[in-house]
């Protein structure tokens, strides 16, 4: 079979076109050929091509050869389970002939899948005109008969498609589509039936990015800086006088229990305390061997103070540990 290495003419240049002799007695069909250019920005351009192969030939095949007709570097392979082995000759500048070795045989009529993924290293130019635009041209390249064959561009973010008066296409063939997926305009095309002679021609137009004013950062300038100090000077001392207050009202709790309260007092507080801040009057009862009306004696005093609180439950009361009541306890 002979394969004709497609011309590539990105920003007015082409490159060679010639012919080579390759496995002049494989017979493959490309059942699918998925290409995406993603111009990420206007130095950085970068190729995916997937691919899914049939073998027509009653032998089995253990390799195929493509020709990337590109200026290209960092050449990757890779299939489901993870990278091929390939053997890359370059031939000219803008001309590769890549053999690439299937993991495994493909017999006659079976399928094999891989993708490859490279670089290109011919930076987008800026045009001249008002308004000035970049273009980006790409002849596809077709090695073998393609029953299917998608090939899409991504535009750089905040890029837009450019079509000032409308004499000028902004993209060819003219039956894209685009569709727009996070600020990022997607230009594609679907081709069927394509024989090695075919090499589809694209372009597209496209406006220089637009960059977004920075955001100010409050903590940059130094009123904001004073501002902010200001603020949070005034946050501190609120929080350190509230502190101090809070200090002062625990040691006097604290002092409280040590003079003010009785032992009865202080046993009981102890008891609650013991319990997990809540006992019924009941169970003090109980516990200390007390009457109940002298339970009752010792408990209102200390409810008064802000130590405990009770509340009606049946015939009793069950009585709470507030947070003061804690602090004299601990």
């Amino acid at each position: 079979m002979m394969f004709n290495p497609n011309s590539i003419m990105i920003h007015g240049q082409t490159g060679p076109t010639s012919n080579i002799s390759v496995d002049s007695t494989s017979q493959i069909v490309i059942r699918s050929h998925v290409a995406s250019v993603d111009i990420f920005s206007i130095n950085s351009v970068s190729m995916s091509e997937s691919f899914a192969i049939e073998n027509i030939n009653p032998l089995p095949i253990s390799s195929i050869n493509l020709w990337l007709n590109h200026s290209i570097s960092t050449l990757v392979i890779e299939d489901a389970e993870g990278i091929l082995l390939y053997n890359w000759y370059p031939i000219t500048n803008t001309s590769n002939l890549v053999e690439i070795m299937f993991r495994y045989e493909v017999e006659q009529n079976e399928t094999s899948s891989f993708v490859i993924k490279y670089d290109i290293l011919t930076p987008l130019a800026l045009t001249e005109s008002d308004p000035s635009f970049y273009y980006f041209e790409f002849y596809s390249s077709i090695s073998y008969f393609t029953l299917a064959h998608t090939f899409s561009i991504i535009l750089p973010e905040r890029s837009f498609i450019h079509d000032p008066d409308g004499t000028l296409s902004p993209f060819y063939p003219t039956n894209a589509t685009q569709i727009l997926l996070k600020n990022r305009i997607i230009v594609s095309w679907m081709f069927t039936n394509l024989s090695t002679s075919s090499n589809p021609f694209f372009l597209v137009r496209f406006d220089e990015p637009i960059i977004l004013e920075p955001e100010s950062n409050f903590l940059t300038s130094s009123y904001s800086l004073f501002i902010f100090g200001v603020i949070a000077g005034i946050f501190l001392g609120v929080a350190s006088t509230t502190w101090l207050i809070r200090y002062r009202e625990k040691k006097a709790i604290q002092k409280l229990g040590r003079v003010l309260l009785n032992e009865n007092q202080k046993a009981l507080i102890k008891i609650i305390y013991d319990k997990k801040g809540k006992i019924s009057q009941r169970d003090l009862c109980e516990i200390t061997g007390y009457s109940k009306s002298k339970i009752s004696r010792n408990l209102v005093p200390l409810e008064e103070r802000g130590l405990i609180k009770r509340e009606r439950w049946g015939r009793t009361y069950v009585v709470f540990l507030t947070d003061d009541g804690r602090t004299v306890i601990e």
